[in-house]
């Protein structure tokens, strides 16, 4: 790769103030005017013939030099346009010498390009970030040229621009055509055989005699197709170098800012994007007149400024949306563990209360058996004729037994409610059974009582009958 800086710098007192702006860009000391932020342009097009435009003409205008056309015996001169902060020629390998003359360079372009709508170079418009002095743009414009396109046999064409108004970047001039070891210029496209997919030609068939043409000199006419030479018309190009612009701007960057060549829509970003206002647009809104491009522009920037202050109270109520989970959750594993607790508590209190029914039970058994053995030996007497008064034991036996049935069924009934509230199942069935087995005591009781009573009552309506003499 060579490179001819044809244009210069600024005069050293102007290129030192424009230091001294870039600088207080960097550090954030400009308080009014326009933001200083880093963006990500790069637009591709071509140049072409067709649309009237001519490659010296350009050439001359984004360099801000004098460049005569041979074709049109025409001078086109620039050199008085302001804002041209730097440009350069950058050849690649099999370029002549004499194309770092721009002059040379683009008639020879213009030589070549025969047809009346033929594409004479391709331009590249990028947006330079203005955290960077201007030593490191340049920088990072070179190698971003060198590592995209001279270094793959083009030849560029490149100029700064910098008003002044936080707008700086370069414009590039690609030649198209590719060059030969030789120097001379290479063809963009060439004719070879069309194969089928077995790799063999395909031959083109008469349809009057069904066989395959026959041309001058008895040679056979097969099907041919025309390839570029180059890739450079793909267009996965136009992406490979977004991509490389927006990854090398980073790179430079180094972490003040970053750029990305990525749609908002492929970012999942709801922002809207701007136009290209140009300098046509500006210049009738500098007028005083209406464009409608600056105009929608400040509708869509009103609009961004707002999804984004939306964003931003999203972003607030999701974060403390998360910090109230956080403490739920928190106040969850507490109350599991004053739950953990509550339940050993409840489990202690059952087996309490489940010893106390056990030793109600085995008393209510007993109470009943002395019941039951008193009992007979009142019938006893009865039926002897020797019936005996009812005694205070007795009396006493029975009050104490219903006591205690009623005592035990108060613990089976608190001892029921706790399994509930402790989801114990196992307990509960126990529970259930000590409470049928209570009941079933008193139960069969009732039952002996009864026929004891009606035993009694029998014999006294029956009298025995008297002896014989």
């Amino acid at each position: 790769m060579r490179s001819s800086a044809l244009g210069t710098p600024q005069a050293p007192s102007k290129f030192c103030l424009r230091q001294n702006f870039l600088l207080a860009i960097r550090e954030n000391k400009i308080k009014g005017g326009f933001s200083a932020l880093a963006i990500f342009h790069c637009s591709i097009k071509n140049i072409s013939r067709s649309s009237g435009r001519s490659a010296t003409s350009s050439a001359a205008y984004r360099s801000g030099t004098k460049v005569f056309d041979n074709e049109l015996g025409k001078c086109f001169d620039y050199s008085r346009k302001k804002g041209i902060a730097f440009s350069e020629i950058m050849l690649c390998e099999n370029a002549p010498a004499e194309f770092s003359d721009r002059e040379k360079l683009w008639n020879s372009v213009q030589a070549i390009e025969k047809k009346s709508n033929a594409r004479l170079c391709r331009e590249i418009e990028i947006a330079l970030p203005v955290e960077l002095l201007r030593d490191e743009q340049i920088r990072l414009a070179r190698e971003y040229i060198q590592h995209n396109f001279t270094s793959k046999g083009m030849c560029a064409d490149w100029a700064l621009h910098d008003k002044g108004d936080g707008n700086p970047h370069v414009h590039i001039l690609l030649t198209v055509r590719p060059i030969q070891a030789n120097g001379k210029w290479g063809a963009k496209r060439k004719d070879r055989y069309a194969l089928d997919d077995n790799g063999n030609k395909i031959p083109i068939i008469d349809p009057l005699t069904n066989k395959q043409k026959i041309g001058a000199g008895g040679r056979k006419i097969w099907e041919r197709i025309s390839v570029p030479t180059t890739d450079w018309n793909d267009q996965c190009k136009v992406e490979e170098w977004r991509e490389s612009w927006a990854n090398l701007c980073n790179k430079y960057l180094q972490g003040k800012a970053k750029v990305d060549h990525r749609s908002y829509a492929r970012q999942g970003k709801k922002q809207l994007p701007t136009m290209h206002e140009g300098y046509v647009a500006r210049k009738i809104a500098k007028s005083g007149k209406h464009s409608n491009i600056i105009s929608y522009n400040q509708q869509v920037r009103q609009h961004n400024a707002l999804e984004q202050a939306n964003e931003q109270d999203i972003q607030t109520a999701e974060n403390e949306l998360k910090q109230l989970e956080n403490e739920l959750e928190k106040i969850k594993s507490e109350q599991k563990g004053q739950e953990q607790d509550g339940f050993s508590s409840i489990r202690r209190d059952f087996a309490k209360l489940l010893e106390r029914g056990k030793r109600t039970i085995d008393g209510v058994h007993e109470s009943t058996d002395n019941s039951k053995r008193g009992q007979r030996r009142d019938n006893q007497t009865t039926e002897s004729g020797n019936q005996q008064p009812e005694t205070t034991t007795q009396r006493t036996g029975t009050t104490d037994t219903d006591t205690i049935i009623k005592r035990a069924k108060a613990v089976s009934d608190s001892a029921r409610a706790t399994i509930a509230n402790s989801t114990a199942s196992r307990a509960d069935r126990e529970a259930e059974q000590q409470r049928q087995a209570i009941q079933g005591s008193s139960n069969n009781e009732k039952r002996s009582r009864e026929d004891d009573e009606s035993k009694r009552r029998t014999d006294e309506s029956y009298p025995k009958p008297r002896p014989r003499r």
